[in-house]
Parts: C-alpha cells; structure tokens; sequence
C-alpha cells in the first residue's frame, strides 16, 4: 500500500466531502447520500437503468471499503487505508475504476459517448460545485481541447486523482470532491 502523504490527503478531503453530517465517520448512509444528490440533480427514479448503474457502482466500492473491516463505520485513518487498497486494486474489475464508468453514462445525457460542458455543468451543480470551478476543472480532464471530455479522459483523470502526484486533481470530482 501506498505510504505517499499526498494521496492520504487526498483521500483525507474525499473523506471530508462524503462526511457532510461532521460525524467523523464515513458509513455507506454517507455514499448515499451522495447517490441521491446524482439522482436529484437528474432527475432520476432509483429504477432506471443509469441510476441503478451508479448505485451499484458505489455499492460495490463501499463493499469493498469495508471488506477488510468489521466495522461499518470508518473513521478518517481507517478511510484512507481503505480507500488507498481500493485505488490500488490491479484486478480485472477495479471498483473505483466502475464508479467512474458509471458515474461517465449517468453525465452523458444524450448519450453521443462524450460530456459536454454543459453536461459537466448540470453534474457539478447536483455536487455542490461552483459553476467557475467546475468549468475550470472541465478545461483540465478535456486533455485534447476538442470542447468534450471522452471516456477515456474521464476515466483518466478518476485514475490521475487516486495515483497520481497532482493533490488538486480534477478527477476528484468524480469521486463527489467538489
């Protein structure tokens, strides 16, 4: 496992960001809440095929967050521990890598297999996110500069925030790092 202080604190803030009750804990009522705020800020019932997608994408990363645990609670340090094994899964199914996946077809609204800014957008308001800084953060995963973000740049910037040495990475977002 990785002992690099800046994905801990990276995963420190992603910890801060699911914790919105201040309990200092992170439980799977905290991931859905996040959950819910997609499916909010879409518009989505909890039946339909992306919102299903993103819910057991999460399901799946949690399960896996606290596979290693008996609690069912997770304090900060034991957070980060998990969060640093799940993002250095090498298996064939990387559930973090899945929560991008899912997280990309819930953004791709007219399903055309990009995100457009005004896409981003709608996904960074049902986070919480300043419309500056999301638009910002747009122009840094849009790597190509074609005006829409890719899968495989999406994805990218999920992988470039759990491995990579930039703390301010805009594949945060992903993970509900506003």
């Amino acid at each position: 496992m990785s002992n690099d202080p800046q994905i801990a604190a990276r995963f420190g803030d992603l910890f801060d960001a699911l914790d919105t009750n201040r309990d200092q804990a992170v439980t799977w009522v905290d991931y859905q809440r996040l959950v819910n705020r997609y499916l909010s800020g879409y518009g989505l019932e909890g039946s339909e095929p992306q919102a299903l997608a993103v819910q057991e994408a999460y399901e799946s990363l949690w399960g896996m967050l606290v596979r290693t645990s008996a609690e069912v609670r997770l304090d900060r340090d034991q957070f980060v521990a998990a969060m640093q094994e799940a993002s250095e899964d090498r298996s064939r199914s990387n559930t973090a890598e899945a929560v991008a996946e899912a997280v990309f077809d819930l953004l791709d609204g007219d399903g055309d297999g990009t995100i457009s800014q005004g896409e981003f957008l709608v996904y960074a308001k049902a986070l919480g996110a300043r419309e500056d800084d999301a638009r910002e953060r747009f122009a840094h995963v849009d790597t190509d500069g074609d005006g829409v973000m890719s899968r495989e740049e999406f994805v990218l910037s999920a992988r470039q925030f759990l491995f990579g040495d930039d703390i301010d990475s805009p594949g945060g977002f992903v993970f509900g790092v506003v």
